[in-house]
């Protein structure tokens, strides 16, 4: 069964540029005892799930951890440049290492409110960009 693309990285209309890039932006809470080992995890990303995503036209990508009222959150952009967005994310959700990858990082995160059954990161909206 394919899996949205909201399952893996949350989305809400995301902003098409001129050459047809698509901007990513979402977010999901950290268990705060799992954050040195979240950090450690992405200190040294496995290759291969580095390689799938790369393979699945996704660029600029890059997780933020920020605070706000004492509860952690990681904010997560980044653009994807090719034609076929659903099936990239298939290629991606199907590959055993991030499969493995996900088993890791999957306990550290806390999936917030509103976010529909099934997905974790929440989408954000774009309302401004400085281009």
């Amino acid at each position: 069964m394919p899996i949205s693309e909201t399952a893996i990285f949350g989305s809400t209309n995301p902003k098409v540029s001129n050459d047809g890039t698509k901007r990513f932006v979402s977010i999901i809470g950290l268990e705060e005892e799992k954050e040195v080992y979240y950090r450690e995890l992405h200190a040294n990303a496995w290759p291969a799930v580095i390689d799938r995503l790369k393979k699945s036209n996704i660029h600029n990508y890059s997780i933020h951890l920020g605070e706000i009222d004492s509860k952690k959150y990681l904010f997560s952009y980044f653009e994807y440049s090719g034609t076929d967005f659903e099936q990239d994310m298939e290629y991606i959700s199907q590959d055993e290492d991030t499969q493995r990858w996900w088993k890791e990082t999957d306990p550290c995160q806390i999936v917030l409110e509103g976010v529909k059954n099934g997905e974790r990161w929440k989408g954000l909206e774009q309302v401004f960009w400085l281009k």
